[in-house]
């Protein structure tokens, strides 16, 4: 069995209250890494999609299609985000259908949730949040450290302001997995986090950009970082 870990932080920049998180969730199934076969898993993920999408929607959703700096995987992330984000029902046809007949109160509630998500706005990628979330994966990665501060004691939102000055920031950090649907699955699940944290980033009707790293990490092979805001840090 191999474990799977989540953490969050959220932060509004009007306000002082900080969610912070870190909790375990231990899973059977093992990481399939994205290898360099990543073109054929987007064509592949996309196909999926077009069954309970229209291809305007696939548009729309897939706004990371031209950004140069992130991995197919990275943009394959934003992509799922997106998609749950532009018809949450439709979403969970298309890849929660197992979760449908679930006694988990998490996977039910998920289920529940999405019924209602409807023309969210779309999640677009900025360079600057990109390298935000990188930065922190590659400073925890090889150390095999966990938690949104820097290991030189940086905070979370002077770390990701030093990058983008956005009005509200939120930050969700995956470990175990280096698959964008297995990340966004487990971030959506949200398994055994009261607050729903990491689910709430996803679907939060303030956030409009998005950063997105997946990396090496020394103690669960690989960690994804997702780094929020808005558009008030726009250059």
């Amino acid at each position: 069995m191999k474990r799977h870990f989540l953490t969050l932080l959220a932060t509004v920049f009007i306000s002082s209250t900080t969610i912070c998180c870190d909790v375990k969730d231990d899973v059977d199934d093992e990481t399939s890494p994205s290898g360099n076969n990543s073109t054929t898993n987007t064509e592949l993920t996309i196909a999926d999609a077009a069954k309970n999408f229209s291809q305007d929607q696939i548009d729309m959703a897939n706004t990371a299609k031209n950004a140069a700096y992130l991995s197919d995987e990275e943009k394959l992330t934003i992509l799922y985000c997106n998609l749950v984000r532009l018809d949450g029902s439709a979403f969970s046809a298309a890849f929660l259908s197992d979760l449908k007949t679930s006694d988990n109160s998490y996977e039910k509630s998920l289920i529940d949730t999405l019924e209602s998500i409807k023309n969210l706005p779309m999640l677009v990628p900025n360079e600057q949040l990109c390298k935000a979330a990188e930065s922190h994966a590659y400073d925890i990665g090889p150390k095999g450290e966990r938690g949104h501060n820097s290991t030189d004691g940086t905070s979370f939102a002077d770390r990701v302001r030093s990058f983008y000055s956005g009005g509200a920031i939120a930050e969700n950090i995956s470990y175990g997995y280096d698959d964008a649907l297995k990340i966004v699955r487990q971030l959506l699940i949200d398994k055994d986090v009261a607050s729903l944290g990491h689910r709430k980033n996803i679907l939060g009707d303030k956030y409009c950009r998005i950063g997105v790293a997946i990396r090496y990490h020394k103690t669960y092979n690989n960690c994804c970082v997702q780094d929020f805001s808005d558009s008030m840090g726009d250059k």
